[in-house]
């Protein structure tokens, strides 16, 4: 039986390779309205910080809102808690739920986290997200003597317009409350 041609097996394999990738990008517009917000995190208080990073916070075709943080410059296979609390980064207010933890892998640190409820059950999808009276705040650790001091932060919703301040140094963030509220 004589073999084919990578002559003629070649347009079946290019036609199979196109549609994979065709079914890969619509499963991600379906995953996405295409709605989305990106922030540069504010650099923290942990002495000698060098971490520079950014937040993504996308719609989900559910109306969830995905946040993606991602930090340069993290200690190698260091874990960071993450937080969204209530209130701007002046006012130091409790923790409304705890997001994923921010990992290192390969020098960069990652968290993902799926948001459509508050620790107190209340709900909060992406519309809600936008307008949320808080700020996000990478902590250095869970527990002991730096657990208050931070990686990162950031305003959101209401509170975003805040952020040049501290960007450019007009204002700086001091410590954190790692005090949850029920």
């Amino acid at each position: 039986m004589k073999k084919p041609s990578i002559f003629v097996l070649l347009p079946f394999l290019l036609a199979v390779l196109v549609i994979s990738c065709t079914n890969q990008s619509t499963e991600e517009g379906l995953e996405f309205t295409g709605n989305e917000v990106e922030f540069e995190l504010v650099p923290g208080t942990v002495q000698g910080n060098t971490t520079t990073g950014t937040i993504l916070i996308r719609e989900r075709a559910d109306g969830a809102a995905q946040i993606d943080i991602t930090m340069n410059g993290v200690i190698a296979n260091a874990v960071h808690p993450v937080h969204l609390h209530f209130g701007n980064l002046d006012a130091d207010g409790d923790v409304a739920t705890f997001l994923g933890e921010l990992r290192e892998e390969n020098g960069v640190g990652r968290s993902t986290t799926i948001l459509s409820t508050l620790s107190d059950n209340s709900s909060l999808d992406y519309n809600d997200f936008l307008l949320f009276d808080g700020s996000i705040k990478v902590h250095f650790e869970e527990s002991g003597p730096l657990e208050n001091e931070l990686l990162g932060a950031v305003n959101i919703g209401l509170n975003v317009e805040q952020n040049a301040d501290y960007l450019q140094g007009i204002k700086s963030i001091t410590s954190c409350n790692s005090d949850f509220s029920n």
